[in-house]
């Protein structure tokens, strides 16, 4: 059984890997967001720049739909922990 200092600590690092995770993907979003700019200048040039631009646009879209759904999970899984540390306190 934990006593209340490790469920504490359990729950700090949690919280600090959640956050950590939540600053990685800000991170590659923003490098997503650089290379789409990138290709979206490049797009007036015609083919292959409009086509691989535009598959760009469709692999950035299907990613952020796949965090969405990852950051919703993390977000079921850290309310379930809460409740059963709320649990071990009783």
């Amino acid at each position: 059984m934990m006593d209340k200092v490790q469920m504490e600590m359990a729950k700090t690092l949690w919280e600090q890997s959640r956050a950590a995770a939540r600053q990685a993907q800000d991170a590659w979003a923003m490098v997503l967001k650089s290379q789409q700019t990138l290709l979206n200048s490049m797009r007036p040039a015609g083919a292959p720049f409009a086509m691989a631009a535009d598959q760009f646009e469709k692999l950035v879209q299907f990613q952020a739909e796949q965090q969405q759904a990852a950051v919703a999970f993390v977000e079921k899984v850290s309310a379930d922990y809460a409740k059963l540390l709320e649990q071990q306190k009783k």
